[in-house]
């Protein structure tokens, strides 16, 4: 009799999931018949509660992005195809009488760092996707030390009046000044890279969190040093403006040896002219009036600059040097140890990222969040192979 008893109580549980899952296939089923019906647009949101996944899974899905697994994937795209999502927002899109225009204003690729490619390729991979929905990205470029070239590549981009804008706000000043235009022409802006804390009008901030950036920095060279020790703090910029995000690094630095009581100082070295024999002057007379110097901390990706310096002197193996930026010179100095350490900031991802969000926000009427502060990535010789998408 017990066999029996257990064999009913087993038919009957399994009978039971056989009913519940009847009646969740049919509610899908309903809410699905019911999109279509209502003839509305329909948006992330929609496929991931019928996916039953989140709304970021279904974004890497539609952009063919990794980790989702196979049947994950094919289970949302399997929805999207059911729902025509893809279909409405071409249509949409097509349909509209006025072409979407973004703008996007970056500096422009120097002599002393190429940074600035890593954030461009990410912008025209978005840009390849989203031809697809005839949206037109216009590209602005703007001499990083050089004000006027900003003003004047800013004056370009207002006269195209694009629909939404991407810009790095390098020069505060006359960033907040360009924020002060979009927001009278009712453009709506993407900051990417560094952060405008005043502006307020922003849809978001596409980047690093620089203040915390400053504080990992320390953290690392206080594992290295003694707390006698002196460490200097160099900026290597070519216009004493081009310090909007390099001052919340520096300050985010200091903080942390504030906090740890520190007894060694932390000497502040500003180099505006990047000639390599400026640079050479300004340490050499740096480390004959400090002594004891035992880390250096560079607030950009012009490390190798002074990596440079520190190898021609033989000073490679006794200096602890972090900087910013998996750039091809840089690599090369983390490779031989004079470089110890990098903080990598996704600066593909970040430029992808930025236009992406602005299609969300502009075409699709989504809300996103108001920051998206990315990984603060520590690039060490041993690590370097395993990182992707220098």
């Amino acid at each position: 009799m017990k066999s029996i008893h257990l064999s009913f109580s087993c038919a009957q549980t399994f009978f039971l999931f056989i009913f519940k899952y009847l009646i969740y296939l049919k509610d899908e089923y309903q809410k699905r018949i019911q999109l279509k019906k209502n003839n509305a647009p329909i948006k992330i949101k929609d496929i991931a509660r019928i996916a039953n996944v989140s709304v970021g899974t279904v974004d890497r899905v539609l952009h063919n992005r990794s980790d989702v697994s196979d049947k994950t994937r094919e289970k949302v795209l399997k929805i999207i195809d059911e729902l025509g999502y893809k279909t409405n927002i071409i249509a949409k899109t097509l349909a509209s009488k006025n072409q979407i225009i973004f703008s996007v204003l970056i500096p422009e690729e120097d002599e002393y760092s190429s940074y600035w490619q890593k954030p461009l390729f990410g912008i025209e991979k978005a840009e390849e996707e989203l031809a697809t929905f005839g949206i037109e990205i216009k590209k602005y470029f703007f001499n990083f030390s050089d004000t006027k070239s900003f003003n004047e590549q800013v004056n370009l981009l207002l006269i195209d009046k694009p629909n939404a804008v991407v810009f790095a706000p390098i020069f505060k000043e006359e960033s907040l000044s360009f924020t002060k235009d979009l927001n009278d022409h009712n453009i709506p802006f993407i900051l990417v890279d560094s952060n405008l804390e005043d502006e307020h009008n922003r849809i978001a901030y596409i980047g690093h969190d620089s203040f915390q950036s400053g504080v990992v920095a320390a953290k690392l060279i206080q594992t290295r040093i003694d707390t006698l020790d002196n460490v200097l703090l160099v900026n290597l910029v070519l216009n004493a403006k081009d310090l909007n995000h390099l001052s919340e690094r520096s300050n985010g630095f200091r903080s942390f040896f504030t906090e740890q009581k520190k007894s060694g100082a932390i000497v502040e070295l500003n180099i505006h002219d990047l000639d390599k024999e400026i640079i050479d002057k300004r340490l050499t007379q740096t480390f004959s009036d400090v002594s004891n110097i035992k880390a250096i901390y560079v607030t950009n990706s012009r490390v190798h600059l002074i990596a440079n310096y520190l190898e021609k002197h033989h000073l490679d193996q006794k200096i602890v040097l972090v900087g910013y930026d998996l750039i091809d010179k840089n690599i090369a100095y983390l490779k031989t140890d004079t470089i110890d350490y990098l903080i990598s900031q996704n600066s593909v991802e970040q430029g992808y990222r930025s236009v992406m969000r602005l299609f969300q926000s502009v075409v699709l009427k989504e809300n996103i969040e108001k920051i998206t502060y990315f990984p603060i990535n520590i690039i060490i010789k041993e690590n370097l192979k395993y990182i992707h998408n220098f």
